[in-house]
């Protein structure tokens, strides 16, 4: 238990520190991109200044998207199975362990779009921070594939956790629920019909 914990805390602490670094990197980007600049040329025999309106890309767009969502999911990754971990909160693993799933492969296939797209746009030809944007995307990725296929692994238990969100789904609502009581036996009441060879009382009779 203790093992698989630390493995899932090292992987999202990582997941984190890594999805903040693609987000500044992103955001370095779109302000290269969107800034305006200018150029000057030659026309006739002086110089001429035009200025360009800058365009972000939509691949760069969607990384930076893709990078504060993985920022905040690996958040409320960590943060919600500690909290409830804590604070005993252990059967809210019903709910949690589903959602962290669900969690998971989202950020799982925003990365996945994201660095695919940028890998196919530039080719073998990207350098500089372009190149950073997709080697960090691609690690994210790889990431979040483990990240995924490990929360499935914790609620079939195969392998086992102890945070809530990463516990074995299995039986876990019979396990919990207790036996009813068995109904107390009927009893069955005769009347009494007197003792043996006890005179039958007829009460008095009335003679001509």
């Amino acid at each position: 238990m203790l093992l698989f914990s630390t493995i899932m805390l090292s992987l999202l602490s990582f997941g984190l520190a890594s999805s903040i670094t693609e987000l500044g990197m992103v955001a370095y980007g779109v302000w290269v991109y969107g800034s305006d600049y200018t150029y000057a040329y030659y026309c006739g025999y002086s110089v001429c200044e035009e200025t360009v309106k800058g365009h972000v890309p939509d691949v760069v767009s969607f990384l930076m998207f893709a990078s504060v969502w993985s920022t905040l999911a690996t958040a409320v990754a960590i943060g919600l199975p500690l909290y409830y971990h804590k604070h005993n909160g252990h059967h809210h693993n019903s709910w949690l362990a589903p959602s962290l799933i669900v969690l998971h492969f989202l950020t799982w296939v925003f990365w996945l779009a994201g660095f695919a797209y940028l890998a196919y746009l530039i080719g073998s030809s990207g350098t500089g921070i372009i190149a950073a944007i997709l080697a960090f995307g691609i690690i994210n990725w790889i990431l979040y594939t483990v990240l995924f296929v490990l929360s499935f692994l914790a609620i079939f238990n195969i392998m086992q956790g102890e945070w809530p969100g990463y516990l074995v789904m299995k039986g876990r609502g019979s396990a919990s629920a207790p036996a009813p009581a068995p109904a107390p036996a009927a009893t069955e009441t005769t009347a009494y019909t007197g003792a043996p060879a006890e005179p039958k009382y007829e009460g008095p009779q009335l003679t001509a």
